[in-house]
């Protein structure tokens, strides 16, 4: 491993060979997601391969040890068992949440028991500093609705300490440089995204293309806790393929709303 880290309860976080275990985190549930597709849609003699590539992803989440990542994980099993109309995978999911909650109660150590309870409450330093940059940041919008320019917000190598302002909310990041308009812009090109990506995933005759859409789709639903707390879009790999999916997908749609318009010829 070329980066270790550490939680402020003393505890190893991993990133592998990204700059860090946020992003590291990111990415596997981007894995978990195309594994799952595949899985369910392919030959069973080839299950074990998608098993084993979905196993990776949780355990590379459980060695990143990232908050967000973690509810973005049961947000995006909900999002998946909705798409799949698979309703016992969300009390899966509520029962492996009554089982961590246990767990944090009554077996944990008492380091961890804390560091989850002062998460909880936004006593944890960290959980402070995201509250404190979203406040700066907001401040910034309400005096500057329209923005104030670029790389004036975010973490990106751009942006110089001086004049950084906020930078732990990609939304907020967003709004601060181009405003609220650009904010809600930034919005609606992710929702936007996710509702094609769906529709292609129910109306294309295509195993490939359906896959593509689905991943892309469960990746940015995803994606939305660690947008709250971080610059994710700085997450190379993760932000280029997953918004080239959604960009595939929307390309893809606009071919099927062409061939449904088409008149039939006799």
């Amino acid at each position: 491993m070329t980066w270790t880290f550490e939680t402020q309860a003393v505890t190893k976080r991993l990133a592998s060979f990204f700059s860090d275990p946020l992003e590291m985190a990111s990415s596997v549930l981007m894995g978990f997601a195309a594994g799952l597709i595949w899985f369910l849609t392919s030959k069973r003699e080839y299950n074990w391969l998608y098993l084993l590539v979905m196993a990776c992803s949780l355990g590379s989440l459980v060695f990143s040890a990232s908050r967000a990542a973690f509810g973005a994980f049961f947000l995006m099993i909900f999002f998946i068992a909705l798409v799949f109309r698979l309703y016992k995978l969300i009390g899966a999911g509520f029962l492996a949440l009554v089982a961590f909650g246990i767990y944090v109660v009554f077996f944990a150590s008492e380091d961890f028991y804390f560091f989850v309870i002062d998460t909880l409450t936004f006593e944890n330093t960290s959980s402070i500093g995201h509250v404190v940059e979203w406040l700066l940041a907001l401040d910034s919008m309400i005096a500057n609705p329209l923005g104030i320019g670029l790389a004036m917000s975010g973490n990106a190598g751009s942006v110089t300490d001086e004049l950084r302002v906020g930078g732990e909310n990609q939304f907020l990041i967003y709004g601060v440089q181009f405003g609220w308009i650009g904010m809600l812009l930034y919005m609606l090109v992710i929702a936007s995204g996710v509702i094609l990506s769906l529709r292609v995933f129910y109306g294309t005759d295509s195993t490939p293309k359906a896959r593509i859409a689905f991943v892309g789709a469960a990746t940015k639903v995803g994606l939305l806790l660690p947008l709250f707390t971080a610059n994710a879009e700085m997450y190379t790999y993760v932000a280029w393929v997953s918004w080239w999916m959604i960009g595939f997908s929307v390309r893809e749609y606009g071919r099927i709303q062409l061939s449904l318009s088409k008149p039939l010829d006799f």
